[in-house]
């Protein structure tokens, strides 16, 4: 099922050459039902059952903020010897489902010079232990270089992908007039909708495929 705010989408007309793409991932690319990134570890078993104990004493503590909760996972990282073979392992163990029409999606925005800025935890880096975590709460303060800058100042337009509304804030609120919203919402749904519609421009429920949006946008 989709809604879509037609006004605003048929008044923006992109180009290869006129816009650029922000984008969650959790539960955006990947499907609605699918673990979190931040899950992989949990799931994983590959860090004990005090690892995951104390994973959901902090998910209990601050179930509604996101901000004291995020810290404490990163300061529980901080504390297990995990390295890369860890992560690697404990991805093939896990189940991480794209949604639908998203490798199509990334393909062809690899064509275009994707650039990627996520969550990154450098464990085996010359002796230095860093874990920096990209969450709701900070999008809108990532800092880009100095040339994918420039870039963006040249598009008069943006595609902004997310699965909850916070997920707007990674785009500058005065160009948001000129940014088509995507919502994917796949949980509570006739619950959130007026929220999701009140805040996004195209919002997508039940596990919608990419090329749903492709057919919106044309």
């Amino acid at each position: 099922m989709k809604y879509i705010n037609s006004k605003k989408v048929d008044s923006i007309r992109l180009t290869k050459e006129n816009f650029y793409v922000l984008m969650d991932f959790d539960r955006t690319l990947t499907k609605g039902g699918s673990i979190s990134t931040w899950r992989v570890l949990y799931y994983s078993d590959l860090l004990g059952e005090d690892f995951k104990q104390r994973y959901d004493e902090i998910h209990d503590k601050h179930n509604e903020s996101w901000e004291c909760r995020f810290k404490e996972y990163i300061e529980l990282l901080h504390e297990k010897n995990i390295n890369n073979e860890i992560v690697k392992s404990a991805v093939r163990k896990t189940d991480l489902q794209l949604c639908d029409g998203a490798k199509e999606f990334l393909k062809k925005m690899n064509k275009m010079n994707i650039s990627i800025y996520s969550n990154y935890c450098d464990i085996e880096g010359k002796g230095k232990r860093d874990i920096y975590s990209v969450t709701p709460l900070n999008k809108n303060r990532i800092t880009f270089s100095k040339d994918l800058n420039n870039t963006i100042s040249m598009k008069n337009y943006a595609l902004l992908f997310g699965d909850v509304v916070e997920d707007i804030n990674i785009d500058n609120k005065r160009k948001l007039e000129n940014t088509i919203t995507v919502g994917f919402l796949d949980k509570k749904i006739e619950q959130n909708l007026p929220l999701y519609k009140a805040n996004f421009d195209i919002v997508l429920t039940d596990n919608a495929s990419f090329k749903e949006i492709e057919d919106i946008i044309k």
